[in-house]
């Protein structure tokens, strides 16, 4: 072995070799503190970046609460972002707005997809909000402009195709592990890759089900699920697709769920207004 692979690293004294990007970067700084490498470490964290635009709070419609106003202007800045909000905290009118601001700035269509079931909630909403929405399933029904609504049976059928959207939104979108499961929940998510902003609004998922947060990931095309597997989870030889989250990578975990993901119980924890936090202290 040569003397270049075996020498200590003249920068840290740490490892062997020579590393440009030595983790303490002493070189740079003189800097061996424990919190120069922690800096290292964070530096190193995967999180998602934005794919969308700034936005003011003058330019969301006075209508929306404050923390749906919060929520608007935060997915709308990433582009590509999931809202996991419980019952009642208005997902259906935030993903309006938020497809109402992306299509004014970049044009063309955008598509909503939700079940059936909720077609009256989001119409009711349109009118709150001054939005015109139209039930289509076929993109002949569709103009060049506008925002449209569609069922999941339309999309998984092939009769309406997501890539003719500029942006699109998923709501309710846990209803896909009803369409036959994991393998279907995802090839059903890789239709919208053409889809260059993508929003997923639905029910706050189980902390632990971490195939159905990896999978709205994939989704966003914040990371691929074999890339997270890899990076976050070893397997469990005794069973398929239960993933066993590594110790050490808990905190780098939540960290990059929280770069693209929204969890919001009750509106007191994005607004910190009076009526709003005597709402958090009842429940």
């Amino acid at each position: 072995m040569s003397s270049t692979t075996t020498a200590v690293c003249p920068h840290c004294h740490l490892h062997r070799g020579h590393r440009a990007n030595c983790p303490t970067q002493a070189h740079a700084t003189g800097d061996y503190s424990l919190e120069a490498y922690r800096e290292f470490l964070k530096q190193k964290t995967e999180l998602s970046e934005d794919w969308g635009f700034p936005i003011e709070p003058g330019e969301i419609h006075p209508w929306l609460k404050p923390h749906q106003r919060a929520a608007v202007q935060w997915a709308v800045r990433g582009g590509r972002r999931a809202l996991f909000e419980s019952f009642g905290l208005g997902k259906s009118v935030q993903q309006l707005e938020i497809l109402r601001l992306i299509l004014a700035r970049a044009g063309g269509r955008g598509l909503i997809v939700a079940p059936l079931g909720v077609r009256q909630e989001f119409r009711r909403d349109t009118e709150k909000v001054n939005i015109d929405l139209q039930f289509i399933r076929r993109i002949e029904e569709a103009g060049a402009e506008g925002i449209y609504l569609t069922n999941y049976e339309t999309i998984r059928d092939g009769k309406l195709d997501p890539a003719l959207f500029t942006a699109a939104s998923l709501d309710e979108a846990s209803v896909l592990r009803s369409f036959g499961g994991t393998k279907t929940f995802r090839e059903f998510m890789r239709l919208f890759d053409a889809v260059k902003y993508r929003f997923v609004a639905t029910a706050t998922p189980s902390p632990n089900n971490y195939l159905e947060i990896a999978a709205y990931a994939a989704f966003l095309g914040i990371m691929d699920i074999s890339q997270i597997k890899t990076r976050f989870f070893k397997r469990d030889s005794t069973k398929a697709d239960n993933l066993i989250l590594y110790p050490h990578k808990e905190h780098e975990w939540w960290m990059f769920i929280a770069s693209w993901a929204l969890f919001l119980q009750c509106p007191a924890d994005l607004c910190s207004c009076e009526c709003h936090a005597k709402e958090k202290a009842v429940a």
